[in-house]
């Protein structure tokens, strides 16, 4: 056999086998000028986040209410948590951050998370702590494209709209409230007398 069929067959087996590993790969970055994404993030006030202290993640899914972490599948599938570079901006630099449960080019229902790092290490942690410093955005549906590009690039985040953390008041505490109330009480009941 010639070297030439051999090496053509031994490809055409790579990119078959590669094809059935099933996973539909996204370009994370919420900034992609030439497919017109441009979804900058912020925090409660409405400032864009920035440097280490923010933190964003994709999740996808075959389903709307499948969604899990995506993976960087050339990294042992590796959760991929990156932070924001500025002004509400973050850039991946790996090609292979893959939704498991779609195939190859397939369409993904997609959601990215953000929150601040100092409360915790991930989405989930910050989120169970049940305050602020946390956000996502709305669900929205993209086609993916192969990992590390082969035959094509990883699809945009075409769909992504803007979004902000969360930021929730929290409840007085009762025994502030209590003192709070003291004196008013104490006014009123001298007045009755």
């Amino acid at each position: 056999m010639k070297v030439t069929t051999v090496i053509a067959y031994t490809a055409v087996n790579l990119l078959l086998s590669y094809a059935a590993q099933g996973q539909s790969s996204f370009a994370f970055r919420n900034l992609y000028s030439v497919y017109g994404v441009d979804a900058p993030v912020f925090d409660a006030r409405g400032v864009p986040l920035a440097g280490s202290n923010y933190l964003a993640e994709l999740w996808g899914g075959a389903t709307s209410d499948s969604l899990a972490p995506v993976v960087d599948v050339w990294q042992g599938n590796r959760r991929e948590i990156i932070s924001f570079v500025s002004d509400g901006y973050f850039s991946s630099a790996s090609a292979s951050l893959s939704v498991l449960t779609v195939p190859p080019g397939g369409w993904a229902w997609l959601q990215v998370r953000a929150w601040d790092a100092r409360l915790g290490a991930t989405y989930e942690e910050v989120f169970a702590r049940g305050l602020d410093g946390y956000g996502e955005s709305l669900l929205f549906y993209a086609q993916g494209g192969t990992p590390l590009g082969l035959p094509g690039p990883p699809g945009p985040l075409i769909g992504l709209q803007s979004f902000s953390l969360r930021e929730v008041i929290p409840e007085p505490n009762t025994v502030w409230l209590l003192l709070i109330g003291l004196p008013f009480l104490f006014v009123r009941c001298r007045r009755r007398k």
